[in-house]
């Protein structure tokens, strides 16, 4: 049998999962049959749980919190009317549920168990806890409509308190921010100037992280929008040419990139933006190289401000907005003003 180890419940693996470390980083998972027998599922934690939830209907958790959401994850409502945004945020989402929820039985989850779990277990994490409470509600909400549950505990409880940001990094610390991560090689000077772009566009990681060279024309960049609610129209969006939009793909074109080997070239891809195998950033691997740039360019000076990917849409926003053109962003001007909009004086016209 599997032992039954800590990390397991860590990553937020379903019953009879394991995983092991690889020398190269990450895990390796595989499943333990009921016969005693191993089988591998591959490195990617999301779809190794999509093979559990095919190879087995029901597991021995019947009437627990993991068992409505390894049903809600595997139901056509899940898979069919959610974006894949969406899907990889609640799969992401389900870890830390599970680990605190996974093996009560659904009835006994009541409102203080969720408001708990928004003050005191996720205390560090107020926002991120808030997305898995999201989840667990529509797990829950499933759960009804199936028979699994009678009510909804998330309903009931109050979310913590969201405030927008208002860092708005300027344009010279955009610059010297690419300047660090240009000395720190291809890769890195390739995530720099994945920040410059959405500075520029405003659009999401989802829209150009798999951005593939054939929708980059003479008349612009076409981009799909990575929110279109289930049901709606997809939409795409074509960003025209501006003089600093030239400039970005000339010094991406000028890049010089090789393989770990650091002699063979990279294999020639079919996306715009690359890691050194030639394919597209996850967006997990994206952060981690985020996030490594930004502490080396802080180091360099100790009176930088950390800035985030996401407020670069809002430097997008804020240089629209006092041009007064329509940044969009977002399907709801309100949100985009609310959320976005970084100014710090704001002109009030007259009356008369």
């Amino acid at each position: 049998m599997i032992a039954k180890r800590s990390k397991n419940l860590a990553l937020g693996l379903l019953p009879r999962m394991d995983a092991r470390p690889r020398k190269s980083g990450g895990w390796t998972f595989r499943y333990y049959t009921y016969d005693r027998k191993y089988i591998n599922l591959g490195h990617d934690r999301a779809e190794a749980i999509r093979k559990v939830l095919e190879m087995e209907r029901r597991a021995p958790d019947t009437g627990t919190v993991a068992e409505l959401v390894r049903e809600f994850l595997a139901s056509g409502q899940f898979k069919n009317e959610l974006g894949q945004r969406t899907q990889d945020d609640y799969i992401e989402a389900s870890k830390h549920i599970l680990r605190v929820f996974g093996a009560m039985p659904v009835e006994a989850v009541k409102p203080p168990h969720v408001a708990r779990y928004l003050r005191v277990e996720r205390a560090a994490a107020p926002v991120r806890a808030n997305r898995e409470v999201a989840f667990l509600a529509s797990a829950f909400q499933f759960g009804i409509e199936q028979g699994y549950a009678a009510v909804n505990p998330c309903r009931q409880v109050r979310r913590n308190k969201e405030r927008p940001r208002s860092r708005c990094p300027s344009w010279e610390e955009l610059e010297s921010f690419c300047a660090t991560a240009a000395k720190k090689g291809p890769s890195s000077h390739v995530v720099g100037l994945m920040g410059k772009f959405i500075a520029l566009t405003g659009r999401r990681r989802a829209e150009f992280l798999r951005l593939p060279k054939a929708d980059v024309g003479d008349d612009g960049i076409a981009i799909g929008f990575a929110k279109a609610k289930a049901g709606e129209a997809k939409r795409r969006g074509l960003i025209g040419w501006t003089p600093a939009l030239r400039r970005l793909f000339d010094e991406l074109a000028a890049l010089r990139r090789t393989q770990r080997d650091g002699k063979t070239p990279i294999p020639e891809s079919i996306f715009v933006f690359t890691n050194r195998e030639g394919q597209p950033y996850t967006d997990s691997g994206f952060k981690a190289l985020w996030a490594k740039i930004m502490g080396d360019w802080l180091a360099e000076d100790p009176t930088r401000e950390r800035f985030t990917f996401h407020d670069l849409r809002g430097y997008y926003v804020t240089r629209m907005v006092e041009r007064e053109e329509n940044p969009e962003t977002h399907a709801n001007p309100a949100t985009t003003r609310r959320v976005y909009d970084r100014r710090r004086v704001v002109k009030i016209k007259g009356s008369a």
